[in-house]
């Protein structure tokens, strides 16, 4: 897939690293290129196991949103999990929303409370 969109780059992309703050505007071409080159280096190199996915797309043949998880940041996300990771990198078509506010583990004490009463 990445090969794909590296080869065919668009101007109309949203590239949200999730360590940053949300993008407010698309990137260019090469920006796409140069960042998806990089990502793809790092999956290449730091995650060899072929069973379990760390890139989603919603549409293999006209993407426009693609999904990214870190290698070194997977946790259990090749399984079931209270608290899935959030994915680094995000490329999507339209504006992206902060999903690092919105979708952060809880804090130790809300889920102590959660858990207990099975919220």
């Amino acid at each position: 897939m990445l090969e794909k969109l590296i080869a065919e780059p668009a101007t109309d992309w949203y590239l949200y690293d999730t360590l940053t703050p949300v993008p407010q505007t698309t990137i260019s071409a090469d920006e796409l290129v140069e960042n998806l080159t990089d990502i793809h280096t790092i999956l290449k190199t730091e995650h060899r196991e072929r069973y379990c996915g760390i890139v989603y797309v919603n549409d293999l043949k006209n993407p426009t949103f693609v999904k990214i998880f870190n290698p070194n940041n997977l946790g259990k996300v090749c399984g079931s999990s209270e608290n899935p990771p959030i994915p680094q990198w995000l490329l999507s078509k339209t504006k992206p929303e902060d999903v690092v506010e919105k979708f952060s583990p809880p804090t130790k004490n809300k889920r102590f409370i959660s858990k207990l009463l099975k919220l």
